[in-house]
């Protein structure tokens, strides 16, 4: 994937709305503060390093093999958490094509006791078996601590056989019903590329793998797994029992659902479906679903016929996208998200973040947001990061949350942590709360604290969003102790803490700085 020129300092992300009747798309945040937290390889899922809520620290799983641990005080760890790559156990699928690699990690429910997590990827078993092509899920154990991979204690879960190189899925995610969700593609065969349907994807029999209720390959699948033992099927999956169908199989009718997710407080499913040639999409299914749903790919890509191109009749079993956009402007690739449930930013709350992995600028990106009638409203959401995005190398890989609900985004060799609204900055625990005025204020303009209730200044601390000490204001001669001049501050959000002469409480407060 190319660019034609450099990105912007600010990077617009989709947001995608699931709201009650009483929230609008004028409540959705317009800009949110993000930080750089890592630089890694093709990093394509962060989550917590534990279920327990006190432990900060992550993982960041890198497409190359290579899971990462990183924690606040000393960021990445030289020795990874885990390494199926070259320098690992070299059976990793890397290289040969941009689809292959590990697509996927989740945590055992229980990992804080048995140490078990499961990890999808294409490549040999640990043993060497195997086909190099194949995608296959393993459950490996950890050591005694939890910090590491225990890379002699595997049991494979599941092996997906795959046709051709390309369109993994590759989503492993626990439900709230505690079952084992997978995403798997259509298994490759990109066709001729051209527009107007009938290009020849998913040219995999008749119907293709994603209609094909004999095929895993297309679907949403949910099992029961069960550590380092086989899986089994949960009874209520929707084909038990049906003849010529897999028992494994959950929702079907996608082409490469690389990314998906379930919203945290309600259960409703979110899945970003990467188009053939004219069309990217999301899906929704909502929570307490009984399953079985038809998303429709190939008989239809986006809201068009597909194969055949005319007549296609979907006759009511398709259930169409909640949002779909054209390949316009670069855009190329669906990057799901996730629902923000977390406590950072209140603003942030109930919307669903989604990005595109190509498009120029501003063009990639989009938000959505319920009208409350069975439609969808769009609006864009921008991603404020110091310094700006770093050209060329900013293609988005995927979302990632930790165990608080705090959001991330990954991109080709960065991860970043979004902060907080600006406009509603967090407020810290403890202390009294001083105001500023103006606020937001112009970069280089005068900007004036309410100290009328607190006292004379000995000394004021100004943070970025990092949490870097920018600048240090003494208490003047002159007695103006209540301002000071934004000059040299970069647009973003600060935190302040004020020293008060004579006292030894705590005083904050937080301020926007905007271009000139």
């Amino acid at each position: 994937m190319t660019q034609s020129k450099p990105l912007s300092s600010f990077l617009t992300v989709l947001v995608l709305a699931l709201i009650s009747s009483n929230v609008s798309a004028q409540t959705a945040p317009s800009t949110i503060n993000a930080i750089r937290i890592a630089e890694v390889n093709q990093p394509i899922q962060v989550l917590s390093a534990s279920h327990d809520t006190d432990n900060p620290s992550l993982l960041i799983v890198g497409h190359d093999g290579v899971v990462h641990f990183w924690d606040p005080q000393s960021g990445v760890r030289n020795t990874p958490f885990l390494d199926l790559g070259a320098n690992g156990l070299n059976i990793l699928d890397f290289g040969g094509n941009s689809e292959q690699g590990i697509n996927g990690m989740t945590l055992d429910l229980d990992f804080d006791n048995n140490g078990l997590f499961y990890i999808i990827y294409n490549g040999y078993r640990p043993d060497g078996t195997g086909e190099l092509i194949d995608e296959r899920i393993l459950c490996f154990g950890t050591t005694e601590d939890h910090l590491r991979a225990d890379t002699e204690v595997w049991y494979e879960v599941l092996e997906l056989v795959q046709p051709d190189q390309g369109h993994n899925g590759g989503q492993i995610l626990f439900g709230p019903d505690q079952f084992l969700y997978i995403s798997t593609g259509d298994g490759g065969s990109t066709g001729t590329g051209a527009v107007g349907g009938g290009s020849g994807g998913d040219d995999h029999g008749p119907i293709g793998n994603g209609q094909n209720l004999e095929s895993l390959l297309g679907k949403i699948l949910r099992i029961d797994v069960h550590g380092l033992n086989p899986y089994t099927i949960p009874s209520s999956n929707p084909f038990v029992g049906i003849e010529n169908t897999r028992d494994e199989i959950w929702s079907y009718g996608l082409r490469n659902p690389w990314r998906f997710c379930f919203d945290s407080e309600n259960g409703d499913m979110y899945i970003g479906d990467v188009g053939e040639v004219d069309w990217e999409e999301i899906n929704y299914e909502a929570g307490g679903s009984s399953g079985g749903i038809n998303y429709g790919w190939r008989l239809m890509e986006g809201p068009d016929c597909y194969e055949p191109i005319v007549d296609c009749d979907p006759n009511n079993s398709i259930t169409e996208p909640i949002f779909a956009f054209p390949h316009e402007n670069g855009l190329c690739s669906v990057i799901g998200g996730v629902v923000y449930r977390g406590q950072d930013i209140p603003s942030l709350n109930g919307y669903y973040i989604l990005s595109d992995a190509c498009g120029f600028g501003d063009t990639q990106f989009f938000t959505l947001i319920s009208d409350g009638n069975g439609g969808w409203i769009d609006q864009p959401l921008v991603l404020d990061v110091e310094g700006g995005f770093v050209p060329w190398t900013e293609t988005k890989f995927a979302f990632g949350e930790d165990n608080k609900g705090e959001v991330y985004l990954c991109t080709r060799y960065f991860v970043y942590k979004l902060l907080f609204d600006p406009l509603s900055p967090p407020v810290d625990e403890g202390g009294e709360e001083i105001t500023f005025h103006p606020n937001p204020v112009a970069a280089g303009e005068l900007i004036r604290m309410d100290l009328s209730e607190v006292g004379n200044v000995e000394r004021l601390s100004v943070f970025d969003s990092a949490g870097r000490l920018a600048e240090v204001h003494i208490s003047s001669s002159n007695g103006d102790n209540a301002s000071f001049y934004t000059t040299g501050l970069l647009t973003g959000v600060y935190s302040v803490h004020v020293d008060i002469v004579g006292s030894d409480e705590i005083v904050y407060g937080k301020f926007v700085v905007y271009g000139e």
